[in-house]
């Protein structure tokens, strides 16, 4: 790998953004008869863990309109990453959903802000299609408590991104949770060593390495 040393600030805009879209950060003020997977997802009763938090949202709070919205886009779309940046914990005042087509070999972003609105914000062109992740995750609050658990400090504001992650941490590529800041950052080496957590179940995995990537379906 090229090492070359990146602004902190451009490293994580880069994890942020995907090539499913576009969609930028806001300023802060089976049988055919059978429900696809994101159907059953948003049928499903709300979690417990959704709602607002002193005016804001975690990642699972709109998590069910977007998936509509994402199937309004295409029927066949997929989960592949959640994400949102700047955070002042777990709670936000947007996140972005990634989803992608397999059958179209096209992807988006939906965006979900704290007032409640929903918006397709990603371009649906061509893309590299991903693994994707399950729409049962665990929500953004146990994830933070997890990395903070295991030693994760928030620094000056924190990151978070569910996706298929391949590491050298990693025994194999696998589906995480990662969370980071700052202080997880190397601007020599131009990586960042974020926090992995099962999003399963929530418990902590390991500190990845920072040389790593999201994983491809093929």
């Amino acid at each position: 790998m090229i090492r070359f040393k990146t602004p902190l600030a451009i490293i994580a805009v880069g994890l942020i953004l995907s090539a499913c879209g576009e969609g930028k950060a806001p300023q802060e003020t089976g049988p055919a008869e059978s429900p696809s997977p994101l159907e059953a997802a948003a049928a499903a009763p709300e979690p417990a863990s959704a709602g607002q938090v002193d005016g804001l949202i975690t990642a699972r709070s709109l998590l069910d309109p977007a998936l509509t919205v994402a199937q309004k886009w295409q029927a066949d779309a997929q989960l592949i990453g959640v994400t949102t940046s700047l955070a002042d914990g777990p709670s936000h005042s947007f996140w972005f959903y990634d989803m992608q087509s397999p059958s179209t070999g096209t992807c988006t972003r939906i965006r979900a802000m704290a007032d409640g609105s929903i918006e397709n914000v990603g371009t649906g062109d061509e893309c590299v299609l991903m693994k994707p992740v399950s729409v049962g995750f665990v929500d953004s609050p146990a994830a933070y408590e997890a990395a903070l658990a295991a030693g994760f400090q928030k620094g000056d504001s924190v990151q978070f991104g569910l996706r298929f992650q391949r590491d050298q941490a990693l025994p194999a590529s696998r589906e995480c949770w990662v969370v980071w800041s700052d202080s997880d950052g190397d601007e020599e080496k131009g990586i960042i060593r974020g926090w992995c957590i099962d999003p399963a179940t929530g418990a902590f995995v390991t500190r990845l390495s920072g040389y790593g990537r999201i994983e491809p379906l093929q």
